[in-house]
């Protein structure tokens, strides 16, 4: 029982769902096809996700540049906004002493965020698995110059302390590929179908 409660619930949904999503590999495309059935067909609350204490922090520090993580939030500016995420997948970029700036994932359809997120990975030192000191070493900058990256132009977004509604859990790198796929994204005042039509758009025109 003991150990039953160390595990994440990452862990929980791998031991559930089964060996596929153990052997999703560094190859987010790789893993989009081999897991994304499973995970799209797997109702999935936030909150789950949130009773893992030992990854939550508070406050984002330089060490969590780059990483993967998840939150409730409440947009400041909600009420202009055509629409918004609740519970956001954001791998920081910038930090300020107000809060952050971030690529939130769930902007894009599943096969463009592993598009986007295979080259990303290209940032990371090459191994087999990814573990805990490895992330991804990215800045704005770094994604602006890259041509190839344009898919990155809808998933930039602004996020402040004052209206985060939980604290931040930050993903396992190992568990990036399962994360990415999930259907965790909580999408106010608009359907993922108008989100992701929107964002594609912004990617062909390039802004």
């Amino acid at each position: 029982m003991a150990e039953q409660e160390k595990q994440t619930f990452f862990d929980r949904l791998k031991n559930t769902i089964g060996t596929k999503l153990k052997e999703a590999s560094l190859n987010a495309i790789d893993a989009y096809m081999k897991i994304s059935r499973q995970l799209t067909s797997k109702s999935v609350n936030g909150n789950e996700i949130m009773r893992d204490p030992e990854r939550l922090i508070s406050r984002m520090q330089p060490r969590q540049l780059g990483r993967m993580c998840m939150y409730f939030y409440d947009p400041k500016l909600k009420e202009t906004l055509p629409y918004y995420d609740r519970f956001p997948l954001v791998i920081p970029i910038e930090l300020y002493k107000d809060g952050f700036l971030g690529l939130n994932l769930h902007y894009l359809p599943p096969n463009r965020r592993a598009i986007l997120m295979d080259s990303l990975y290209r940032n990371v030192i090459k191994n087999k698995h990814l573990d805990e000191k490895k992330r991804i070493m990215i800045s704005y900058q770094i994604v602006q110059a890259a041509s190839r990256n344009r898919n990155f132009l809808p998933c930039v977004k602004r996020y402040l302390y004052d209206h985060l509604r939980s604290r931040i859990y930050i993903v396992d790198p190992q568990d990036w590929n399962i994360a990415l796929f999930l259907p965790t994204e909580r999408w106010a005042k608009a359907n993922k179908r108008r989100v992701y039509q929107e964002s594609l758009d912004k990617i062909r025109k390039g802004y």
